[in-house]
């Protein structure tokens, strides 16, 4: 079985994605320390679902509290008042903990920290991206990701 399939399997099934949460026993997505506020879900389960009905990609980014560039990357990337509109627009944030999620990490090949994997509704990986980012950097990781996607969806569309 491929990473791509295991991964609807894992993001399509309650009974297997439910051992693998952050340790959160909502669901539902909680707001990030930083300011502007980006709301992010802290399972997959609950993102995945919400990535099928609004048609959005999912936006995984692996931290821990032990790495310093992880901190780094929360405090002056993803809280970038001028990125945080674009994440909400166009994705569905989730902060997954590398010592947590660590199941979910080893699927997805997670091996550096910080680690920004996007992946469409369907599980197709989009862009994966270790280590900290400036602003333009991950603006260019975001917009490669969405047009990654609108190709994906254009040869989906021509095919019978």
């Amino acid at each position: 079985m491929d990473r791509r399939e295991f991964c609807v399997k894992l993001m399509g099934t309650g009974l297997v994605l439910g051992g693998l949460s952050t340790g959160s026993s909502a669901d539902s997505a909680e707001p990030a320390a930083t300011t502007p506020k980006l709301v992010w879900h802290k399972t997959l389960k609950a993102a995945h679902k919400l990535a099928i009905e609004t048609d959005k990609p999912l936006l995984i980014v692996f931290g821990a509290s032990w790495c310093g560039f992880c901190h780094k990357l929360e405090r002056e990337t993803l809280a970038d008042k001028r990125i945080v509109p674009v994440i909400e627009r166009d994705f569905i944030p989730v902060h997954l903990d590398f010592d947590r999620d660590k199941k979910v990490a080893k699927i997805l090949e997670v091996e550096h920290l910080p680690c920004t994997v996007i992946l469409s509704p369907d599980a197709d990986l989009l862009q994966k991206s270790a280590g900290f980012t400036d602003y333009k950097g991950y603006m260019k990781i975001l917009q490669g990701a969405l047009e990654k996607r609108a190709t994906i969806q254009q040869v989906q569309n021509r095919q019978p």
